[in-house]
């Protein structure tokens, strides 16, 4: 089984492993680069604590992909949804990446319905955008299931 759960500030370290991996796995997917976030992560444990904190500054949520099997809880992925608190104004879902080991199982899309359930019940009339590396076809392919798809300048918008 897996779930999506929300990640409080606390919970900084498991963002931090889970970014840090999805940065040196599908560098092309991002816009930041695992040399600069291991550039800005710090040199003591407080600078580093500092900045993945402010992953959470934003407004909106983050969520893990937790799967469960056997009795154990394994992160298996992540997505970030960031809001406004303006009544009609543009949500958007970035930082999506599932590990390697948990692709093709659903995780992608327990993520995407994650930041979409969380919009619906908390953001009505809130517009949504995911953009997506229109050379990933794997993300392409899941998103399209859940959202409209339509392709701009090398990436691709995807609008509920």
């Amino acid at each position: 089984m897996i779930s999506a759960k929300v990640l409080a500030p606390d919970d900084w370290p498991v963002w931090r492993e889970l970014r840090l991996r999805a940065l040196a796995d599908a560098p092309e997917a991002f816009s930041s680069t695992l040399e600069g976030a291991l550039a800005r992560d710090g040199a003591d444990d407080d600078q580093r604590e500092a900045y993945w904190r402010g992953y959470f500054r934003l407004p909106g949520v983050a969520y893990v992909a937790v799967r469960h099997e056997s009795g154990v809880e394994t992160a298996a992925g992540m997505a970030r949804l960031v809001t406004t608190s303006t009544r009609g104004q543009l949500a958007e879902i970035f930082a999506v990446w599932v590990a390697p080991e948990h692709r093709g199982r659903g995780v992608g899309r327990v993520l995407i319905a994650a930041c979409v359930d969380h919009l619906a019940a908390h953001h009505l009339l809130t517009r949504l955008r995911l953009a997506v590396v229109e050379t990933n076809l794997p993300a392409r392919r899941s998103y399209s299931c859940q959202l409209a798809i339509s392709p701009v300048r090398g990436l691709t918008l995807m609008r509920w």
